[in-house]
């Protein structure tokens, strides 16, 4: 019996140690639910490839009057890539590799497309380059070609002015 006080005794006395338990930090963790604006840029591209020159033209300097940012960036790149201009190719890869460098949570949020749009526009100034070189190469056959016509004609030229007397 006398070890059943104890027993008991003990536990109330651990039981009193104890006390409440003091609750665990708990900290708010806020999810900030943002949307990625990265249907409406694929919809404004598609609206884009409607343009005609004139339209895509007063398209980019609308662009250029909207604040600085990674969206921005992307619709610029986008309307550069279709002027059908190299050097306007270019700007739009630079414009891509501005938001690929910037570090914000929206252009974060832009970086898979961004990397799908700076592999597209690498291939288009591949195949850019490769038309160019094959234009050029196009040309110098066709002025030898020409130059060997020449020639040909001037030969005919000799022949038919030579006596007719070796027959």
């Amino acid at each position: 019996m006398k070890n059943k006080i104890l027993i008991l005794v003990g536990s109330l006395v651990l039981a009193a140690c104890v006390g409440p338990q003091p609750s665990a930090p708990t900290s708010t963790i806020q999810l900030v639910q943002s949307t990625s604006n990265i249907d409406e840029l694929l919809a404004y591209n598609v609206q884009l490839r409607k343009m005609t020159p004139a339209e895509l033209g007063r398209e980019l300097q609308r662009i250029n009057t909207y604040p600085a940012g990674p969206a921005t960036n992307v619709r610029r790149a986008m309307a550069l890539s279709l002027t059908r201009d190299a050097i306007d190719l270019a700007k739009a890869e630079a414009q891509l590799w501005n938001v690929m460098a910037d570090r914000s949570v929206e252009a974060e949020k832009l970086k898979p497309l961004v990397q799908l749009l700076v592999g597209h526009y690498s291939d288009l100034r591949r195949v850019a380059d490769s038309a160019e070189k094959s234009s050029v190469q196009l040309k110098e056959a066709q002025r030898k070609v020409d130059q060997l016509n020449d020639k040909l004609e001037a030969l005919k030229n000799i022949e038919r002015t030579l006596p007719a007397g070796g027959k």
